[in-house]
């Protein structure tokens, strides 16, 4: 019996549910829901403060001589991971350039979309609309930003202070963490288990169980069964390299997508110093959606290759979206 069954077995006969146990430990019911799974073991703290509300022992929960089946055999690799701030640091500049990238898009295609409509003398409701999404997509790009960064501090904090033990094994990866020489914590994931693998320069961010852990790519094996399971696994892996036909397709739409809407706004420009109307022209939005439609079709096609897609996916909706409602202003006024 593993020590999640064990677990669940204590609490059941205790006539006691995941949420109540929970708040007996001061825990969510999600981490009681992982235990019994045996996704992650309960730290030492926790160890003691069930058998207390058990009646039993530690040593009974872990059943050492037993249960314990992951330690009979030696594992194919092993590593330990200590990261210094600096290195952190590092990380944090990656994935900051990452946020950036999509409210400066945003801000330059707003900012693109009034400077056209002034030259073109759009109607006020048109440049209104597009100063409004501007605030609002720089307030909240602001936002996330900022609690991206408190979040952050506050685990880099704590990751400095940690060791973090991997020992790999043929169907199942045990991670142990360590903080002055004492073991804090366990987590156990089967490969099948692992939601996925992020590439970001020289590391790599496992993913499970609502957990994520960093990995140093030059410490790990060239035959490493994490590059393995990318290989076999590309839908589970983010930044797989995409191959050049690929990239430049998936650039060529997601660029057109953000020019489909200031190319509907110069022809309707055009018509309107033809006839002298501007809104009875704006159908003509509608003549630019199968460039977005497009671009989403492809996103799917580079989703189902295993490859980045999520920025021709959102952009593709975003400005369908849009050419959708300002076409609409034809019928509306």
């Amino acid at each position: 019996m593993t020590v999640g069954e064990k677990i669940q077995k204590h609490r059941k006969n205790l006539g006691l549910s995941q949420e109540e146990l929970g708040q007996r430990l001061l825990v969510s019911r999600q981490t009681i829901s992982l235990w019994e799974k045996d996704q992650t073991v309960p730290t030492i703290d926790n160890l003691i403060r069930l058998s207390d509300i058990f009646g039993t022992t530690v040593d009974e929960i872990l059943d050492v001589e037993s249960n314990n089946q992951y330690s009979e055999n030696q594992p194919n690799e092993a590593y330990r991971f200590t990261f210094s701030k600096e290195e952190l640091n590092q990380i944090h500049r990656l994935q900051m350039r990452a946020i950036y990238k999509r409210p400066i898009t945003l801000a330059l295609l707003c900012v693109l979309f009034i400077v056209s409509s002034i030259e073109t003398s759009a109607h006020d409701i048109v440049i209104g609309f597009a100063f409004g999404m501007l605030f609002i997509g720089s307030a909240s790009s602001f936002k996330g930003i900022r609690m991206h960064s408190k979040v952050w501090k506050h685990n880099a904090d704590r990751i400095c202070k940690t060791t973090y033990e991997y020992n790999i094994f043929d169907d199942h990866i045990n991670i142990n963490l360590y903080r002055e020489n004492k073991r804090t914590s366990e987590f156990i994931c089967s490969f099948t288990d692992i939601e996925q693998i992020q590439q970001l320069d020289k590391w790599l961010f496992l993913q499970f169980g609502g957990q994520t852990f960093i990995l140093r790519k030059n410490d790990l094996k060239e035959t490493s069964a994490f590059y393995s399971f990318m290989y076999k696994h590309p839908s589970k892996t983010i930044d797989t390299p995409i191959p050049n036909k690929w990239r430049v397709s998936s650039i060529f739409l997601f660029i057109a997508s953000l020019l489909s809407i200031l190319g509907a706004v110069a022809l309707t420009g055009f018509l309107s110093s033809l006839n002298g109307l501007f809104t009875e022209n704006m159908w003509v939005f509608f003549l630019m959606t199968p460039i977005p439609i497009a671009s989403i079709v492809f996103g799917f096609i580079l989703k189902s290759k295993g490859y980045k897609y999520k920025k021709n996916i959102i952009t593709g909706v975003i400005m369908n979206v849009l050419l959708c409602i300002y076409g609409s202003f034809v019928f509306i006024f």
